[in-house]
């Protein structure tokens, strides 16, 4: 009836009004940016009161109506965003963001087509799992129902005085995150998520985690260097960015020790050299670099700088991929061409980028760092700790004790265009030495006498003089950059506190 037409009419008037007003409300409120860092418990609770508010303001059964009553479903719409929006700024007022604000329009779409998201292992009420208007949520990547899942809240304390400790903690929540996705998410048997568990816990726990570490400390100083003081959650996300960097480790070296032959690893048989593992190793370290990104969009999926961490993570990959190369076709090279340029190259790319600049560089992103010429500062000094960093390796594969070392040193044997080589063989060799070396060197056996004799060679060369001059010379290099990196606005305790870790390492 003509009554019915204007009423609806005026239905639908007020609820675009009341959307409007609650809109512009919640602006006026909410006037933060959506790099805030609200606490994860009151975006929590506001994303709980969105959802909540938008639920109750949509009819109990639904949004199917006939075609000659949309305009009455489009007055219901309207007021339910309306109700999101008043949810948005009721949550400002109890000092929320902006992002309270897109919520509400988001929380408003996923109670219209009745979908939910898994947070924190716990699902919204709904049947579908993938809300596409949701932040980081690829509706091409949500199956099975409960993807994805984001983890948001840290409730265990993260201690600074106890760094390691509170670390590692962090690390076996991820890694049992990882394996109870299995079976709901992947369809795993018991068997394969136990041979998962297993190759997680042997290659990825139990090392020096010097690179995870560094990402708690370097986002811990930027912080303060910034006024501000980290949160448990500040400390927990940190310790997050670095674990992916121990996985994307884990899995370099257990291709390494793939392609190098080696024997041990951390004091024990490599994870290929176990019994019932050989080749099935390569998918093994292949899942666990899949792990890195699982990590990162679990934690890291809903953050605008998303992409910035995944795209960092991909480029330094690839180039440590490439300083892989570099070393592997080592043994296919003629000795003339294992020359120190090589070696520097090899070590920047194959060491440098992910040991050094990676657990810099993503703190960095996540503190809000976004001037080119700060990162491009930072890289420098870092390469030239990654490039001292493998020169001590080379040393160490050579001289330092198996058992203390941790490993057995195969440099010799493997025809590696390691420091101590390049030097020797360029620079520093004798006629008889050279001749020995052209005779001997990759064609030994690991614990052979001639592979003594190469080291002792070495010795006698004066290699080990060489580089205590090296690594003296490094260390005053680094000291001229402290006003560079001051100068960038990064505090040099950062710079200082990674050299620290490996200045003059034994292992």
């Amino acid at each position: 009836s003509a009554m019915r037409r204007v009423a609806i009419g005026a239905a639908l008037a007020m609820g675009m009004a009341v959307t409007f007003a609650g809109g512009l409300l919640a602006f006026i409120v909410a006037p933060g940016t959506p790099h805030s860092s609200s606490s994860s418990s009151s975006s929590s609770s506001s994303s709980a009161a969105l959802r909540g508010s938008a639920l109750a303001a949509l009819p109990a059964e639904g949004l199917t109506v006939r075609s000659s009553e949309l305009p009455l479903a489009s007055a219901t719409v309207a007021c339910a965003l309306a109700a999101g929006f008043a949810a948005a700024a009721a949550a400002a007022r109890r000092g929320s963001n902006r992002r309270s604000w897109r919520l509400a329009t988001r929380a408003v779409a996923v109670a219209e087509r009745g979908e939910g998201v898994a947070v924190d292992g716990a699902q919204t009420p709904a049947e579908a799992p993938c809300p596409a208007t949701m932040p980081g949520v690829n509706p091409a990547a949500c199956w099975p129902a409960g993807k994805p899942r984001f983890t948001t809240e840290y409730p265990e304390v993260y201690d600074l005085a106890d760094p390691k400790g509170s670390f590692e903690r962090v690390g076996k929540v991820l890694l049992k995150e990882m394996e109870e996705e299995l079976p709901d998410l992947y369809e795993m048997p018991t068997k394969e998520i136990e041979w998962v568990a297993r190759s997680l816990d042997y290659n990825t726990l139990g090392g020096k985690m010097n690179r995870g570490l560094i990402c708690v400390q370097t986002g811990v100083e930027l912080m303060k260097n910034q006024g501000k003081e980290p949160t448990n959650r500040d400390l927990h996300r940190f310790a997050v960015l670095g674990w992916a960097v121990e996985l994307l480790q884990a899995c370099m070296l257990m291709a390494d020790d793939m392609m190098d032959g080696s024997l041990t690893r951390r004091g024990a048989p490599c994870w290929y050299k176990l019994p019932n593992v050989g080749l099935l190793a390569t998918n093994d370290f292949l899942m666990v670099e899949m792990f890195v990104y699982k990590v990162l969009k679990r934690h890291f999926g809903q953050e605008p700088y998303f992409v910035w961490l995944v795209d960092l993570f991909l480029e330094t990959t690839f180039q440590t991929e490439c300083g892989q190369l570099l070393d592997s076709i080592c043994a296919n090279c003629e000795l003339e061409e294992l020359t120190t340029d090589r070696w520097t190259l090899l070590v920047k790319y194959k060491t440098a980028f992910y040991s050094f600049y990676l657990p810099v560089a993503l703190s960095m992103i996540v503190v809000g760092e976004r001037d080119r010429a700060t990162y491009d500062t930072a890289r420098e000094v870092l390469l030239l700790m990654g490039v001292y960093f493998q020169a001590q390796d080379d040393y160490l594969d050579a001289f330092a004790c198996p058992e203390e070392l941790g490993k057995v040193g195969t440099d010799i044997a493997d025809k590696k265009c390691s420091w101590l080589f390049a030097h020797a063989y360029h620079e520093m060799s004798t006629p008889e030495a050279k001749t020995y070396l052209d005779k001997h060197y990759g064609k030994c056996e690991v614990g052979s006498e001639e592979e003594q004799k190469i080291k002792d060679l070495y010795k006698e060369l004066g290699l080990q003089e060489l580089f205590r001059k090296y690594e003296a010379n490094v260390q005053v290099s680094l000291l001229e950059y402290r006003q560079k990196i001051e100068d960038a606005g990064l505090p040099w305790s950062i710079f200082e506190r990674f050299f620290a870790l490996i200045h003059k390492r034994r292992k």
